[in-house]
């Protein structure tokens, strides 16, 4: 089969994907891992899905075998099998590790140091990536580069979380508690697993994987499934859903 490129509708679809995350989620998508470079078979909405997916969630094109695995791992088996492909690129060794650069990046201004990539990425194939950013957001280097001050770091973490400045009670809140000895993670924690914040996060994903706002019932259901099951584990379901599908199905045939 004569490999032919992603259509130039496919390619506008990743660029505005991944500009869109790095806003709502405030991610700094930074270089990915190289790989050999595809000039695929995409005379298929299941090809145009698998490259698609490729670049969006690992940020390259796939090699010629990449293609070749996923397309045979998909072809018979619907949104389940678009569901394992997805999560597998996200909790994968190199979806990890990108996300722990992510993460390095935008809290904290810098790439992961050797060490911590390593072990990050270890994890992270395991865990959601929450435990990383919660510890990054409670860092003495975070807390340092908001301004020493636990006024000024409250105020760094509600922008980068809610993407907003606090009330006055909340700031005076949150304040009082970290002038008090509460340790920074258990704020963090806080913050982070509100319903204002997971609502927000499942609204960016909606976004990035179809490409329109959450109604508000899938803001409660996508804000419990980040709870329950993490972020990365809803981005996939997202990604893997008819819905998601459809403009590749219906490319295929136009």
């Amino acid at each position: 089969m004569k490999p032919l490129p992603p259509s130039d509708r496919s390619r506008r679809f990743i660029a505005f994907s991944l500009a869109l995350v790095a806003l709502l989620l405030g991610m700094s998508l930074g270089p990915t891992s190289s790989a050999d470079a595809y000039s695929g078979p995409t005379d298929s909405a299941n090809a145009n899905y698998v490259v698609a997916s490729y670049e969006l969630l690992l940020g390259r094109g796939p090699g010629n075998s990449g293609l070749d695995y996923h397309l045979a791992q998909i072809a018979s088996g619907g949104s389940s099998s678009r569901e394992t492909m997805a999560r597998a690129m996200l909790f994968g060794p190199e979806g990890s590790r990108n996300e722990v650069g992510r993460a390095y990046r935008t809290i904290l201004g810098r790439n992961p140091d050797t060490t911590g990539a390593d072990y990050w990425t270890n994890h992270l194939q395991r865990q959601d990536v929450v435990d990383l950013r919660v510890l990054l957001y409670a860092s003495n280097e975070y807390w340092q580069r908001a301004g020493a001050d636990n006024s000024a770091w409250v105020r760094s973490l509600y922008q980068a979380i809610l993407g907003r400045q606090p009330e006055a009670a909340g700031l005076q809140y949150w304040t009082t508690l970290a002038d008090n000895g509460t340790p920074r993670a258990l704020i963090v924690a806080a913050v982070y697993f509100g319903q204002e914040s997971l609502g927000r996060r499942t609204n960016a994903y909606y976004q990035l994987a179809l490409e329109r706002a959450a109604t508000g019932a899938e803001r409660t259901a996508g804000a419990d499934h980040i709870a329950r099951f993490g972020e990365r584990s809803l981005y996939a379901r997202l990604w893997a859903s008819d819905e998601a599908f459809e403009p590749f199905y219906e490319e295929a045939l136009s």
